[in-house]
C-alpha cells in the first residue's frame, strides 16, 4: 500500500473514532437543549460563531499555506528553529485575534442571529464561553500540520476524541442534574450551565490542540518560544494568504447571511403563520442535518484530501507534473464512488439515518431534518472533489483560482436561497438553503474543472475521468429506485412513525431499517458499478479482502488492468511533456516548471 492510501487509512481511522464520538456528544446535546426551539438555536449558532471566525481569519490560510512552507522548511539545516518561529507567530497570531473577537462579541452576535432580544442575549452568553476555541483550534492546525509534513498522522487525526470525551462528560453531568432543557425560560442559563455545555466544549477543544505536543516531542521536535518572522516563509506566503483570506471572508459572508435566514425562519413562521416555534426547522435543525450530512464528508474526502495535499506538495516542488495528474485523478476518482454511495443512502432513508444518528430527537425533529438532509446530499460528491481540487490549487501556489470558483459558487447559492424565501413561506426556508447550497456547485462546477485542467496543459485524465462518473451515477440512479421501492415496502410493515413507539423501540427499529436498506443499497450499487466493470472500486475493495484472506480473481484481474492502463498513460504523457527538447537537457524542468506556474519559482 503506497503512502497516501497508509495515511488515508490512518486519518480515515482517527476521523471514525472522531464521528463516533463526536456523534454520541450531538445526541447528548440533542437529548440536553433539543434541535428546535430558543435554547438550541441559541447553542449552534455561539459555538458556530467562533469557529466561523477562526476559519475567517487564519483557517484558510493555515489551510493554503502552511503544508508547503512546512514542507520547505524542513528541508532547511535550521529546521527547528525556523518551525519554532512558525509556531510562535502563530500563537501570537492566534491570542491577538482571540482577545480581539471576544472585544466584539456583542456585535458579531448581532450580526448572525438578527434582532430577537432574547436570542441575541443568550447567543452572546454561548459565544463568550466558546470564543477561546479560535486560539485553541488555530494551534491544533499549526501543530497538526507540523505532524503531517514529518508523516505522523496518528496522534493529529486521533486528537478530536479528546474534545468529544471532554464535552461528552460536560453534557451528561447536565442531564443528569438538570434533565431537557430546551423549554427552560433564558434565566434558566447561568454559570453552572454554560459551563457544563458551552466551558465543557471549550475545554475539549483545548484538550485536542494540547495533546500534540506529546506526538511532537518524540520526533525530536521539542517547542521553545523563538520570536521572529525572518525566515518563515511569509513573503512566500502572501499572494495564496490574501486570496485564502478572500475564499473564507466571501464563505462567512454568505454564512453570516445564511445563518440569519434558519435563525430567524421559526420566528417569522410563528408571527406570520402562527406556528410554534418548535414545529419550524431553523438553525439547528439545519445545523444537525449539516452533521450528518458532513460525516462521509470528513471521514473520507477530508482523509484523503490531508494525506494526499503533502505527497502532491512535494511532487509540484520537484516539478513532477504527471504524478500530480495521476494523484488528483485517482483521489477525484475513487472518492466520488463512495460519495455518491453515501448521497443516494441520504437520498432514500433521511428519516430513518436521523432518528438513528440523534435517537433522542422526536418523530418530527426527524422529519424537519430529513429534507434539508436529502437536498445537502445532492452536492455531496462535488463538494468532495472541490475539497481535492483546492488543495492542489493550494499546492501549486495558486489561490486566485480557487477563490473565483468559490465566489460563484456563493453567488449562486445566494441567488437561490433569496429567490426561494420571496416566494416560500418561511417553514421551507432550511429546505430552500440545503438544495440551494447543492445546485450551486452544480451549476458552477464546470468552472473548476476548466481551471484545474489549465494547470496541466488541459490534459487531466479527462476520458478516465468521465467515463468513471458517468459508471457512478448510472449505479447512483439505479440503487436510488431500488431503494425507494424498497423503502415503501419496508415502510408498510414496519411504520417508525407509529404512535406506540417510543425512545429505545424506536431507535433499535430505526437502526435495523437503516440496515436493512443499507444493505440492499451497497449489493445494488456494487453490483452495478462490477457490472460496468469500474476498476476504481477493485481498488478499493482489494485491500479490504486481503486483510480478511479473501482474493476475487475478478477484482485482481481489474485493478491489474487499470493499472497497466495507468502506466501506458503515464508513459505517453511523460513522452508528450518531454518532447520538442532537441538535446537541450535543462528545457525539460523549464517546460515543466512553465505549466506549474509563476508562484512556484
Amino acid at each position: 500500500m503506497n503512502s497516501v492510501g497508509r495515511n488515508s487509512i490512518i486519518m480515515a481511522s482517527g476521523t471514525a473514532a472522531s464521528r463516533i464520538t463526536g456523534q454520541i456528544r450531538t445526541i447528548l446535546l440533542a437529548a440536553a437543549l433539543g434541535t428546535t426551539g430558543l435554547a438550541a438555536n441559541a447553542y449552534q449558532a455561539g459555538s458556530m460563531i467562533p469557529q466561523l471566525i477562526y476559519t475567517l481569519v487564519s483557517g484558510g490560510i493555515f489551510n493554503a499555506v502552511l503544508v508547503p512552507q512546512i514542507v520547505k522548511t524542513l528541508e532547511k539545516q535550521d529546521a527547528k528553529n525556523r518551525l519554532n518561529k512558525l509556531i510562535t507567530f502563530a500563537i501570537i497570531l492566534l491570542l491577538g485575534v482571540t482577545a480581539l473577537m471576544a472585544i466584539a462579541t456583542p456585535v458579531l452576535t448581532w450580526l448572525y442571529v438578527g434582532s430577537n432580544p432574547a436570542m441575541i442575549a443568550l447567543t452572546n452568553a454561548f459565544t463568550l464561553w466558546c470564543m477561546p476555541q479560535i486560539f485553541f483550534y488555530g494551534l491544533y492546525t499549526v501543530l497538526g500540520q507540523v505532524l503531517a509534513a514529518k508523516g505522523k498522522f496518528a496522534m493529529y487525526a486521533w486528537s478530536s476524541v479528546a474534545a468529544n470525551i471532554v464535552s461528552c462528560t460536560g453534557f451528561g453531568v447536565f442531564i443528569a442534574i438538570f434533565g431537557k432543557a430546551s423549554r427552560q425560560p433564558a434565566h434558566f442559563w447561568n454559570n453552572t450551565t454554560m459551563l457544563l455545555t458551552a466551558g465543557f466544549w471549550t475545554l475539549g477543544v483545548a484538550a485536542q490542540a494540547l495533546v500534540l505536543f506529546i506526538p511532537l516531542k518524540k520526533i525530536g521536535l521539542k517547542y521553545k518560544p523563538s520570536f521572529g518572522i525572518s525566515g518563515i516563509g511569509l513573503r512566500s506566503m502572501g499572494p495564496v494568504a490574501a486570496w485564502s483570506f478572500a475564499i473564507v471572508a466571501v464563505s462567512q459572508l454568505s454564512t453570516m447571511a445564511t445563518t440569519h435566514i434558519t435563525t430567524s425562519a421559526p420566528s417569522i413562521a410563528e408571527e406570520t403563520l402562527g406556528l410554534s416555534q418548535f414545529d419550524v426547522a431553523g438553525n439547528a435543525t439545519f445545523q444537525n442535518a449539516y452533521t450528518m450530512f458532513i460525516l462521509p464528508y470528513s471521514l473520507i474526502a477530508v482523509s484523503v484530501a490531508t494525506a494526499v495535499f503533502p505527497k502532491i506538495s512535494k511532487s509540484i516542488a520537484q516539478h513532477d507534473l504527471s504524478t500530480v495528474r495521476a494523484d488528483l485523478s485517482s483521489c477525484i476518482r475513487s472518492v466520488s464512488i463512495l460519495m455518491c454511495f453515501f448521497s443516494v443512502a441520504f437520498i432514500v432513508i433521511p428519516m430513518p439515518i436521523s432518528l438513528a444518528l440523534l435517537p433522542s430527537i422526536s418523530i418530527k425533529e426527524s422529519y424537519l431534518m430529513a429534507d434539508p438532509l436529502m437536498m445537502l446530499s445532492i452536492g455531496l460528491p462535488l463538494s468532495s472533489a472541490y475539497l481535492i481540487i483546492q488543495r492542489t490549487f493550494y499546492a501549486f501556489e495558486d489561490g486566485k483560482h480557487p477563490f473565483m470558483f468559490c465566489a460563484a459558487q456563493l453567488c449562486v447559492e445566494l441567488v437561490i436561497v433569496f429567490s426561494c424565501i420571496k416566494f416560500l413561506p418561511p417553514n421551507y426556508w432550511v429546505s430552500a438553503l440545503a438544495a440551494a447550497a447543492s445546485f450551486s456547485y452544480i451549476l458552477t462546477f464546470p468552472a473548476l474543472v476548466k481551471m484545474i485542467r489549465s494547470r496541466f496543459n488541459n490534459n487531466l485524465d479527462d476520458k478516465q475521468l468521465i467515463v468513471t462518473h458517468i459508471k457512478v451515477i448510472a449505479a447512483s440512479i439505479v440503487s436510488i429506485v431500488v431503494g425507494i421501492l424498497t423503502r415503501e415496502f419496508i415502510y408498510k410493515w414496519i411504520s417508525l412513525d407509529s404512535p406506540k413507539l417510543r425512545g429505545v423501540n424506536r431507535w433499535l427499529l430505526a437502526i435495523f431499517v437503516c440496515a436493512i436498506i443499507t444493505i440492499i443499497l451497497v449489493i445494488v450499487y456494487v453490483s452495478t458499478l462490477l457490472l460496468l466493470r469500474t476498476s476504481e472500486l477493485a481498488i478499493i475493495i482489494n485491500p479490504i479482502l486481503k486483510k480478511i484472506g479473501v482474493k476475487w480473481s475478478f477484482l485482481l484481474n481489474l485493478e491489474r488492468a487499470n493499472a497497466v492502463k495507468s502506466n501506458v498513460k503515464s508513459n505517453a504523457k511523460n513522452s508528450s511533456e518531454s518532447s520538442g527538447k532537441n538535446g537541450n537537457k535543462n528545457n525539460s524542468s523549464r517546460i515543466v516548471r512553465s505549466k506549474i506556474g509563476k508562484n512556484s519559482a
